[in-house]
């Protein structure tokens, strides 16, 4: 029988409410499972109360330093039935493209995120000019992505015609609650491949993430909005074990985190794997990479397994 998130997630969260389940080191911000769960059913229900349906789609256009915001968003969406299609790119030209194939009925993004040396809200504006025309809880209407409805951003400051993340989030009684979460078991991410959308269920994710299992915390290293780290984010929800995403964009800050846990798997990809001298790191239990195989065993000295 297939499972949804919700119910892999709420077995946990019951049994281990005070356990703690995900530490944002960058943010300098430690959630427990329960308070996770939380946090994620306050953007689900964001989301529903918007009228986001089960089988729409969103778009992540998320720095890497949003680290709390990417984690309780994915979980939140897939809660909502909204699937999560992760993208990153420094072109103005591949983003417009993208948004247009993929057809998205909402884009979550961080405003000052430089796309070359423009800010992305100020691509965004370029992008849909009717966002300046569009006041504060309307919803958006662009001539150009006739389905996009809703911008998120995670900033500080107040846009026209978007909306802020905590502005998002719907945090319901559950004695007062009106709201209710569907049981989706379909698609909850996916990437864009060769112009076609290549879709994961939960079920897909917790198999991704059987090579992490086994060890206290398991460390995200470098890009954490990736098909792969939503697996780890899905398997610490099924087995238990503390997801840390450090936020740290090379190794110099990534090492200084290091020294703080013990029995741990770090995951790395390419973005934090430039030029450094060998690293010879304690309490290193398994090293993965989704990048340069070579190269991470090399700086960590240390077998690497490619995700």
């Amino acid at each position: 029988m297939l499972r949804s998130i919700q119910q892999g997630f709420s077995n946990l969260a019951k049994a281990n409410p005070l356990k703690n389940g995900f530490r944002f080191e960058n943010q300098n911000l430690t959630w427990t499972f329960g308070e996770f769960d939380t946090h994620s059913s306050a953007f689900a229900y964001g989301l529903i109360e918007q009228g986001w349906k089960q089988g729409d789609k969103i778009l992540f256009l998320l720095g890497r330093s949003n680290t709390s915001e990417t984690a309780a968003a994915f979980v939140g969406a897939a809660k909502a039935g909204v699937t999560v299609i992760p993208f990153r790119s420094n072109n103005q030209n591949e983003i417009e493209n993208t948004i247009g194939v993929i057809n998205p009925k909402g884009i979550v993004f961080s405003p000052n995120q430089l796309i070359g040396e423009t800010k992305f809200i100020e691509v965004l504006k370029n992008l849909v000019p009717e966002i300046s025309q569009t006041q504060s809880g309307q919803i958006l209407k662009s001539s150009k992505f006739s389905n996009l409805k809703w911008l998120i951003h995670t900033g500080f400051y107040s846009y026209p015609g978007t909306y802020k993340f905590r502005e998002s989030l719907v945090y319901a009684s559950r004695n007062f609650n009106r709201l209710s979460l569907p049981s989706n078991t379909g698609p909850i991410t996916a990437i864009l491949k060769n112009g076609q959308l290549q879709s994961y269920s939960y079920q897909d994710l917790v198999k991704l993430s059987e090579k992490v299992s086994g060890s206290q915390h398991v460390i995200i290293s470098g890009d954490p909005q990736t098909v792969t780290n939503f697996s780890i984010v899905v398997g610490g929800l099924e087995r238990g074990y503390n997801t840390v995403f450090t936020g740290g964009d090379n190794l110099n800050k990534v090492q200084k985190i290091l020294q703080y846990y013990g029995n741990y798997s770090l995951v790395v990809d390419d973005s934090v794997l430039g030029e450094h001298q060998k690293l010879d790191v304690s309490n290193l239990q398994n090293l993965f990479t989704t990048g340069d195989v070579n190269k991470a065993q090399d700086i960590f000295q240390k077998q690497a397994i490619q995700l």
